[in-house]
């Protein structure tokens, strides 16, 4: 086959040459004099026009241009025109197929390229000509791209493999100039592809002898191979780097973030890589970062000197929640700053509060007067678990210090704990909640949420088959009632006849101490119960969803564990209206307390100084027998300490909503989502309970009374509040009877009876 066509190019000129990139790829190269204007257009032409086509064009060394066309040729020669324009020259050549050409001569396609025409060929090449052509698994462009590259960098600067944090991620490590500039593109070339490569990379800001440290992130299942180029294509440039035999083999990661875990960019680049890989990649960047933390830096407090410390500072997806301290006594501080992993300054503003507080207790048993402040800093990509973000204190004279905050908790619960104390309850202002703590809840209790499921379920005897009724009780902690509340149930015909029990341990914890009481209740009573254990405590609303998913019954009776009946078949005339009544869409019965007064008579909305809708319940704290809590009437809402609804309505509303913290306002939450689907609400005197309020609660040491109470409150205002304020129109005052309405008379009276 004669692979020599020169001869075939008309007038034989030295300015044209064809050849063969690869396969079916030919590469047409036309040399122009240097009287040619850079901005001139240059043509190809033919009758079978080559697609797809590409073209590129070079200025040379010594003037004139170099203009390439990269083009799939056909099975028979075409004949092609090419054009410089109407003010330069027309050549004429031949295409011939591809196999009949000669191989790309890199040498004579990048003699007398200028530096930056180089890096233009070379740059092109690993962009455009890969993906156009689909060349990236190429063996033979994958030769030329490398010879292209060494033309440019005879002897480029080392990679090497530093260790793998991971199975199948390489961590290299090189340096580069900062002339670079910023790098767009990394490109990796091996024997037989180019490829792109994710830009996952950090550049250290320290500058030693002129060059900057590089750490590059490389996922391959496979050993990295022995003839192995990256390309960092930057603004300014490109670098070439070399992987060769010597530095392909890991090292240990454990011994290598010992020696370099305390450069800080290093340090959250590893942590938000490692992070988007779940589970093993998560628990690698948590474990690395528990290991070996920064020590804490702070700036101690002075009579003259502004000082600081940052103690709280959690890294969530949706951004930073930051928590601290400052002192100022010369009005010499410009405010506090994060400092990011690509090296960006972020004030902590707008979304800033401060109050007025104190520095931890001194031997002398006072704290030192300082001026608190939350914020926080939305981000537009998750940092990854990163627990010492860094912080400076940027002075008015330009000057900075930095904060370094102690190891913040990542555990969601832990992490929601941090947030509840992040400003006293006195400070809760709406303000606060809208633009810093509820972005910070909200994700935080997602995140808790989509780690909480039922880890086990245990029945004690022969479930019902087909119950009328499901009750579902969850259980924190607290067992004092259990067996009060058992034995009434036991005894009670017309529940033993037509419910099903179903208990929601939401503290796994206990799960031996639950087991066996429950164990020896069922051989005292007989009375057939099942036991669904979570896997962890996730508060009050998922350990109902939980309870209710595993319901059978036509209507789910939500009972607290601390409610006792106090008398036999209390739970039929709950049951009957919900089952007649079409409207109705749940119910509660009175509940006493201890001393047999007046705790719930169903549930009301009051707005206090700050207009927050609170929950309150009819006549608490009257006698047991007031007249007024004796009428069977329609109310706002009812207590979820024992919700009557059926099973349907529950799950067409989607349970309790769990974004609420610990246990609270859920109850009242269900309620408004029922009627906003045009059911009632309603109360039912002629069933008593008693009710020991909230002792599961208070046994929460997440429960941050004042907080949390204040941020459920906000959070219902907020969702609720239009419907609130239209509804609670009808029910003006708790005291007066003329504002309840009667509910189903007949039926009430036969229930009492």
């Amino acid at each position: 086959m004669n692979l020599d066509h020169s001869t075939d190019i008309e007038g034989d000129t030295e300015s044209i040459y064809v050849s063969r990139l690869c396969t079916d790829i030919a590469v047409l190269i036309w040399d122009l004099p240097g009287a040619m204007r850079a901005s001139t257009k240059c043509v190809l032409e033919s009758k079978e026009q080559p697609v797809p086509l590409v073209s590129l064009n070079i200025p040379l060394e010594t003037g004139g241009h170099r203009v390439l066309w990269a083009m799939r040729t056909k099975d028979e020669p075409i004949g092609l025109t090419l054009s410089a324009g109407s003010l330069g020259p027309t050549e004429q050549t031949l295409l011939y197929p591809a196999a009949e050409l000669p191989h790309l001569d890199v040498d004579r396609a990048v003699n007398n390229l200028s530096a930056a025409g180089h890096i233009k060929l070379l740059t092109n090449l690993l962009s455009t000509w890969r993906s156009m052509f689909r060349l990236s698994q190429n063996q033979v462009f994958a030769s030329v791209v490398r010879e292209v590259a060494l033309a440019l960098a005879p002897e480029p600067r080392k990679v090497r493999v530093c260790a793998q944090p991971l199975e199948g991620q390489h961590l290299l490590e090189t340096a580069i100039d900062p002339e670079l500039g910023d790098v767009t593109s990394i490109y990796a070339i091996g024997s037989n592809s180019v490829s792109a490569l994710p830009s996952k990379f950090v550049i250290g800001s320290r500058v030693r002898k002129g060059w900057q440290p590089c750490h590059l992130l490389v996922e391959s299942a496979k050993t990295l191979p022995q003839s192995f180029h990256i390309i960092l294509t930057g603004k300014n440039g490109v670098a070439i780097r070399e992987l060769t035999d010597r530095e392909a083999a890991p090292g240990d990661f454990q011994k290598w973030w010992s020696k370099n875990q305390a450069h800080p960019e290093l340090r959250e680049f590893l942590v938000r890589q490692l992070a988007q890989i779940p589970a093993a990649g998560i628990a690698t960047a948590i474990d690395m970062q528990m290991r070996m933390p920064l020590t804490a830096k702070q700036i101690a407090k002075s009579q003259t000197h502004p000082a600081a410390e940052i103690d709280l500072a959690l890294a969530l997806n949706g951004g930073l929640l930051v928590g601290g301290w400052t002192h100022d006594p010369s009005s010499m501080l410009a405010g506090i700053e994060y400092l990011t992993e690509e090296g960006r300054i972020l004030p902590l503003k707008p979304n800033f509060y401060k109050f007025a507080g104190k520095t931890e207790a001194r031997e002398d048993g006072l704290g030192a007067d300082v001026t608190g402040f939350v914020a926080w800093v939305p981000q537009t990509s998750s940092a990854g678990p990163v627990l010492q973000p860094r912080f400076q204190m940027r002075l008015t004279s330009g000057a900075t210090a930095p904060l370094i905050p102690p190891l913040q908790p990542f555990e969601p619960a832990a992490q929601r704990n941090r947030i509840l104390r992040a400003v006293p309850p006195q400070h809760a202002r709406s303000e606060v909640f809208e633009n810093i703590l509820a972005p910070a809840l909200t994700e935080v209790e997602r995140k808790l949420g989509k780690t909480v499921r039922i880890a086990d379920t245990k029945e004690f005897g022969v479930m019902p088959a087909a119950p009328l009724v499901s009750i579902v009780v969850p259980l924190y902690r607290n067992l004092d009632f259990l067996r009060f509340q058992l034995s009434a149930m036991a005894t009670d015909p017309w529940l033993v006849a037509n419910a099903e029990l179903i208990y929601v341990l939401d503290s796994p914890e206990i799960q031996e101490d639950t087991e066996h009481l429950l164990g020896g209740l069922h051989l005292l009573h007989g009375l057939p119960m099942k036991l669904a254990i979570m896997n962890r405590n996730g508060g009050y609303a998922r350990a109902c969803n939980a309870g209710a998913s595993l319901a059978s019954g036509t209507v789910l009776v939500m009972l607290n564990s601390d409610v006792v009946p106090t008398e036999a078949g209390w739970l039929g005339p709950l049951v009957e209206p919900l089952l007649e009544e079409k409207k109705l869409g749940a119910i509660g019965p009175k509940l006493l307390f201890e001393d047999g007064s007046l705790q719930h008579a169903g549930l009301y909305f009051a707005p206090d100084r700050r207009n927050v809708w609170l929950n309150h319940h009819f006549h608490k704290g009257m006698p047991g027998n007031y007249a007024p809590a004796q009428i069977a009437r329609t109310v706002p809402a009812v207590t979820g300490a024992c919700l009557v609804t059926r099973k349907d309505i529950y799950d067409l509303v989607g349970g309790f909503t769990e974004d609420y913290i610990i246990g609270d306002y859920e109850d009242s939450d269900l309620c408004m989502k029922i009627r906003q689907i045009g059911f009632q609400i309603a109360y039912q005197p002629a069933v008593s309970l008693y009710h020991f309020e909230r002792r599961s609660i208070r046994r929460s040491p997440d429960y941050m009374r004042g907080l949390a109470s204040q941020y459920n409150s906000w959070l219902h205002t907020k969702r609720w509040n239009k419907d609130i304020t239209e509804l609670m129109t009808t029910y003006v005052d708790e005291a007066a009877d003329e504002t309840v309405t009667d509910f189903v008379a007949e039926k009430s009276k036969r229930s009492a009876a």
